[in-house]
């Protein structure tokens, strides 16, 4: 590409020896009005509009040679104009011709064909035959200017009786040579866009030639002996001068180049001034002419008015499909993966919720699958990732040669993939997953995990089911699938029992709340619940027990339940806690040297969004890190039976009233737990504590249990 012709001149940069030569004419046209009319001038605007097409050919001569031809036509189509000026000159000061027409009015119209079939060759854009829009734009235009000139200009030269029928269509073919020229303008600059300086000099050219135009053909309807003043000379010749200057410009070789994605085409504001212009004119004809002449055109108007309607239909017909075509792909891209073609996690969480749905009102079989890569990411570092994303979709062309049209595989994330598989039991889902494997591209293979979905399930809880199996594939490792239906299902977790202690207001002694405890027949809670997170069980002998807890939420008062942390996260926890968590309480069990990952305190925020309030438990025992209560926006803490044990040391009292002072300072509640006797009560009241909570406050059922195999629950 010659770069030439694209970057802007410099300051420091010389103008082309033909953009000099249009300065000098330029500074030419300006001295102009000072010649005196007559003859002289006549022929002074003759030379003077020769030497514009003359310079022009010599700017459109240095372009290359693919818009050569096309400048050299627009300026055949200017240059036919002066040949016209030329013979009408010899016609009225050399022939002395009477008559009308005379033969430089076929020069004159011909090449006025020749500009609108240059223009139209000039500017080339691929959307014109994909996209009609621009021409329906343009159109709407021309149509509304069309019912000004024909009303104003064609329709008194039609009825002029003084004209031949010769005369009066060769009159009217002028204002409507005007209208074509102004519609091919509007078309191709709707159509393009170009913003290039020869475009716009092209556009003056024009501009100044049509108004010139029509103003002459109203000046010579109202006195035909008129003689054209020099500022309408001014106008033609600009037209002229702006030709050569479009055609000498550096801009002119790239006109014919569509607008790059990143630049701004016609912008809309641009398009409904235009719109607006056209579709009002068809009004102002009618109000203007009923000022001057109170001689309505009714035919015309009406005619040109339905031509109107018609194309702005059909132009609000484009925008629908267009809209419509948008929006279909704007669906696609929201629930499509971009790189894969299949279905986003977006899609997959609406199409499990479909399946879910449609097994438990039919009765049938119905199994998910979680599908990993293995060694995704080695072999994006050994290949690069322009290979590991050309395995990612000839993976999933492969896979979905063998699966149903009922089968949805899903991007889950990554190199990870959900898969669907309605009417499928574990062993054929095992089966189909086995399939896949075998037609896995450049010998890679992926690990799964399936699950199969229970009338009882939600949608989170089976994913995790078949998430963890899909771990367990990975530790048996890799290449293989699990499944996860005799995995941790409610049958095979350890059986929990939920007891209610009373939460009670210190200073009022009335009961506020109550505390989900959890009991194991076979060992206590810290026993049963270590080995189960030692296990890979952990989160979903929380979740069973948080569902057990919930269960028995108490109709006054609000419901303490305690969870681990790291089991917060998991889907599982998420499934089974309900949508609306107004009275819960959430208390979170954590040890202080371990840190707190960003995503959990997204999902704590999103827990007290849906009503939930956050408690630490254990504060002084486990989780004594002020920073970690700012992280997650807590709004209570607890203090177990270790820390309340020795109040009747007299520094331990400072500490408690210190730790009461620092809590209320920061808006915490302070719940004192381990409550065992009145005495304890009576020591504790006086420091501030806002709640507590023990056996002493239990009733006689539950006092009489053994609180040493106790602990709270979630």
């Amino acid at each position: 590409m010659n770069v030439s012709y694209v970057r802007r001149t410099s300051p420091g940069q010389r103008l082309t020896a033909p953009m000099r030569a249009v300065a000098v004419l330029a500074v030419l046209w300006c001295a102009y009005p000072l010649i005196p009319p007559g003859a002289v001038r006549a022929w002074v605007y003759d030379v003077f509009a020769i030497a514009c097409i003359g310079v022009g050919v010599w700017g459109a001569s240095r372009l290359r040679t693919r818009v050569r031809g096309r400048w050299m036509l627009v300026l055949a189509g200017f240059g036919g104009l002066v040949l016209g000026d030329g013979v009408f000159s010899i016609e009225q000061h050399v022939l002395h011709v009477s008559f009308y027409p005379v033969p430089s009015d076929a020069v004159y119209l011909g090449s006025y064909l020749v500009l609108a079939l240059s223009l139209l060759r000039l500017v080339r854009a691929p959307s014109v035959r994909s996209d009609a829009t621009p021409l329906l734009e343009a159109a709407i235009m021309t149509v509304g200017s069309g019912i000004v000139i024909a009303t104003f200009v064609v329709a008194p030269i039609a009825a002029d009786s003084s004209l031949s029928v010769l005369g009066r269509a060769v009159a009217s073919a002028y204002p409507a040579a005007d209208v074509l020229l102004l519609g091919v303008m509007l078309s191709v600059w709707t159509v393009s866009g170009t913003r290039a300086l020869a475009f716009r000099l092209l556009v003056v050219a024009l501009l100044a030639t049509l108004g010139a135009d029509i103003v002459w053909n109203v000046v010579a309807m109202t006195d035909p002996e008129a003689v054209t003043p020099a500022w309408m000379d001014l106008l033609w010749l600009l037209g002229y001068l702006a030709a050569a200057a479009a055609a000498c410009t550096r801009s002119a070789g790239q006109i014919d180049r569509p607008q790059t994605h990143g630049q701004q085409r016609i912008s809309a504001r641009a398009r409904m001034l235009v719109l607006g212009c056209g579709l009002l004119l068809p009004g102002l004809t009618l109000f203007l002419d009923a000022l001057i002449r109170q001689q309505i055109p009714w035919q015309l108007v009406s005619v040109g008015s339905m031509i109107l309607s018609l194309l702005v239909l059909l132009r609000m017909g484009l925008l629908l499909k267009t809209v419509e075509v948008q929006s279909v792909r704007l669906t696609a891209l929201a629930r499509n993966d971009a790189l894969t073609g299949i279905p986003n996690r977006r899609s997959w969480d609406y199409e499990l919720g479909r399946a879910m749905q449609r097994a438990r009102e039919q009765g049938s079989a119905l199994s998910i699958a979680m599908i990993d890569l293995d060694h995704f990411k080695r072999f994006n570092d050994e290949f690069g990732h322009q290979a590991g994303d050309r395995l990612l979709r000839e993976a999933v062309a492969a896979w979905c040669e063998v699966l149903e049209p009922d089968e949805v595989l899903a991007r889950y994330g990554g190199e990870e993939f959900g898969l669907i598989l309605p009417g499928l039991d574990a062993e054929q889902a095992s089966r189909r997953l086995q399939a896949m494997q075998e037609l896995t591209p450049d010998g890679q293979s992926f690990s799964a995990g399936i699950a199969v979905a229970r009338r009882d399930h939600d949608p989170d809880l089976v994913v995790a089911l078949a998430d963890r199996a899909l771990y367990e594939a990975k530790r048996a490792g890799r290449r293989c699938a699990r499944v996860a239906d005799s995995l941790y299902g409610e049958e095979a977790l350890p059986p929990v029992h939920i007891a209610l202690q009373p939460i009670v207001d210190l200073e009022t002694g009335l009961e506020v709340g109550r505390q989900a405890i959890r009991r194991f027949p076979d060992g206590t809670s810290a026993s049963i619940l270590t080995r189960a997170h030692r296990d890979g069980y952990g989160h979903e002998l929380e979740a069973s027990a948080l569902r057990a807890a919930l269960r028995r939420s108490p109709a006054d008062g609000y419901l303490s339940i305690n969870l681990s942390l790291p089991a917060l996260g998991s889907p599982v926890i998420r499934a089974a806690l309900a949508e609306d968590l107004h009275g819960i309480v959430i208390e979170l069990e954590h040890r202080s040297d371990v840190d707190i990952p960003e995503h959990l305190a997204e999902v704590i925020e999103g827990l007290k969004e849906r009503g939930a309030r956050i408690a630490i438990a254990d504060w002084a025992g486990g989780f004594f890190d002020a920073d970690r209560i700012a992280r997650v926006r807590a709004d209570a803490i607890t203090l177990d039976r270790r820390s309340l044990a020795s109040l009747s040391d007299r520094d331990q009292q400072a500490v408690m009233t210190a730790t009461v002072r620092w809590a209320h300072d920061l808006g915490l509640k302070i719940c004192a737990h381990g409550i065992e006797t009145a005495e304890q009560w009576r020591s504790i009241a006086p420091l501030g504590f806002d709640y507590g909570r023990g056996v002493y406050f239990d009733d006689a059922a539950a006092r009489a249990e053994d609180a040493s195999g106790a602990s709270t629950c979630g």
